[in-house]
């Protein structure tokens, strides 16, 4: 059971609470609103009534100083792992000091943490690894835990060794340390020889994960988790821990359904008062949202004064200070990155993090497409096949006066509408009524009406070419092919994809491109997420793309055959202007 001691007995040398206490009062302060967000100004909130509300009679917590200083002195002992410091052990920021006390000074009567659940949000680059590896350490150490496991869980194993391999070589380093806990660090775990107590990572295949008994679980990276099932395996296996602690850390990403989200707008309650769980320690660094409850306003993205919200120890690490400024100035410039610099560096929420697309843009480009006045226009065109169970598309493209124009057809089994009717988050069956979606198939696709719709197309329009992902269905293009249709096979990468992505990037960014205000198309459009390879060139990523993206996959491809026509001159005055490059 963790010792209590009081106030009179502290014997550390230096005052964090003090530090603590100070941070919150300046956090708090109005002449720092451009320093502190909504967010910490709430924690700081949270943490000075706390303290009064420790001290009151019959209170289900208390505040011991003891507790909270030794976490601190312990962390402050270990040595930097990485980079070149002025000092070869930690000195803690005031921000990790401000955790660090709430997180182990705040205790039940029976001498246990208050806090059994942590969350510390912050964009990247912020020492949130070190934080936890300090955390993992001390609860494997100092909390009186017999047999103590930590846990450090990640989506993959590289990802949850990132902590483990911190507190590994704080460990190696520290022989004094090694010493006083009877530490022996191995390839994948740190074993506590005086405790007998384990340190080892693990990565999110929760299945494999029955027979763990964990006393600390540090989970990295929150928001990549795609499922509640490593935690809730996790969450099960504590059950028998009186003093368990679940820490999380994360930089925002994308969108999941994951227990990401819930856990940020649970932090998000528990802040502003809405929701009373005294067993829930927020600490959320980001940027400014509008807010009128809330009496805020959006931060500029590229406003320098507020980036300490996102980045607290900005104003003791230059470097880092640095490489912001820098990212900022390639998302300004190219809004394919613009996405990323907001989500890890500002740590600002999004439904679609490194989303590639400006929606405030792109709805702009809401002009009709006729298609009568169209069909006897040359157009190129993109049959994405990729999925079988939820979304086929099938697009067209012409290109008249330096505009793009683009129509569409998609289908859908019932099955998929069934399934999102039932989850109420994407109207699949308004947009069946609507006529947007058609119904083919059962549980997968039937591709009897796409090929009918190409055939007719084929006839109807003046279809120059059309592109195709071959992945699911070579029996239908080859029919296709044999039925007289120009194809062409579009391979899945950056090297097709990035010239048709700059194409329509410029053409949408200066408002010359006309798809109707199609809302399947723009819920696609907001789905999309881009990556690079080496040569920066971008493509469409389906696996961060956690929502469909299958018609603006289509929409690129069609406008990729129509660039690979373009520069063949198949199209009279379009070469006059030539191709403008892409940001």
């Amino acid at each position: 059971m963790p010792s209590q001691k009081t106030e009179s007995e502290q014997t550390h040398d230096k005052d964090y609470v003090a530090i603590a206490k100070a941070y919150a009062k300046k956090a708090l302060d109005p002449k720092n609103r451009k320093r502190f967000g909504i967010w910490i100004r709430l924690a700081a909130k949270r943490f000075l009534d706390d303290l009064e509300r420790a001290k009151t009679k019959g209170a289900p917590f208390y505040f011991d100083v003891w507790h909270a200083n030794d976490v601190c002195d312990f962390a402050e002992k270990l040595p930097h792992v990485e980079g070149v410091w002025e000092t070869p052990t930690i000195v803690l920021h005031e921000s990790h000091v401000f955790f660090l006390v709430q997180l182990f000074g705040f205790r039940k009567p029976d001498g246990t943490r208050r806090f059994s659940k942590a969350l510390f949000a912050v964009a990247r680059k912020n020492a949130k690894s070190t934080l936890a590896a300090i955390v993992g350490l001390y609860c494997q150490n100092c909390e009186g835990e017999n047999g103590p496991q930590i846990i450090t869980g990640a989506t993959t194993g590289q990802q949850a060794r990132i902590v483990f391999n911190v507190a590994k070589r704080m460990v190696e380093k520290t022989s004094d340390l090694r010493e006083a806990f009877g530490l022996v660090p191995f390839a994948n775990a740190i074993a506590s020889i005086n405790n007998g107590g384990t340190y080892k990572p693990i990565n999110a295949k929760a299945s494999t994960q029955d027979g763990l008994n964990p006393s600390c679980v540090i989970l990295d990276e929150i928001h990549a988790h795609k499922d509640h099932d490593l935690l809730n395996v996790l969450v099960s296996a504590a059950g028998a821990r009186a003093n368990v602690l679940f820490l999380f850390l994360t930089t925002e990403g994308y969108s999941s359904p994951g227990p990401w989200a819930e856990e940020r707008e649970f932090a998000k309650k528990v802040l502003r008062g809405i929701v009373l769980a005294d067993h829930f320690l927020a600490i959320y660094y980001a940027v400014d949202e509008k807010d009128e409850d809330l009496g805020t306003v959006a931060d500029d993205d590229f406003d320098e004064s507020a980036w300490p919200k996102a980045n607290p120890l900005m104003d003791v690490n230059p470097i880092l200070k640095d490489e912001i400024r820098k990212a900022a100035i390639e998302a300004r410039e190219k809004p394919g990155t613009h996405g990323e610099f907001k989500i890890k560096r500002l740590n600002r929420p999004s439904s679609v993090a490194g989303g590639w697309v400006n929606l405030t843009k792109w709805r702009e480009c809401k002009g009709l497409v006729d298609l009568e006045l169209l069909r006897s226009v040359p157009c190129w065109g993109g049959l994405d096949l990729s999925s079988t169970n939820d979304l086929t598309s099938f697009r067209l493209v012409w290109r008249l006066e330096d505009w793009l124009y683009t129509y569409g057809w998609r289908w859908v089994p019932p099955a998929a509408t069934r399934r999102r009717v039932a989850r109420g988050l994407v109207p699949y069956q308004a947009w069946v009524e609507a006529g947007l979606l058609i119904e083919c198939g059962e549980e997968v696709i039937d591709y009897a009406p796409i090929e009918a719709k190409v055939l007719e197309v084929n006839e109807t329009f003046n279809l120059r070419l059309l592109a195709y992902d071959n992945w699911n269905a070579p029996q239908l293009t080859q029919r296709l092919k044999q039925a007289g249709v120009p194809m062409e096979l579009f391979r899945q990468g950056p090297q097709s994809y990035h010239p048709a992505m700059q194409d329509l990037e410029l053409h949408y960014l200066a408002g010359r491109l006309a798809h109707g205000n199609d809302p399947v198309l723009n819920w696609n459009a907001s789905n999309l997420v881009a990556r690079q390879d080496q040569n920066l060139n971008n493509a469409p990523d389906k696996r961060k793309s956690t929502e469909k993206i299958d018609d603006m996959a289509a929409l690129l491809m069609a406008t990729g055959a129509s660039l690979t026509a373009v520069t063949e001159g198949d199209m009279d005055g379009f070469l006059k202007g030539g191709i403008k490059a892409g940001r």
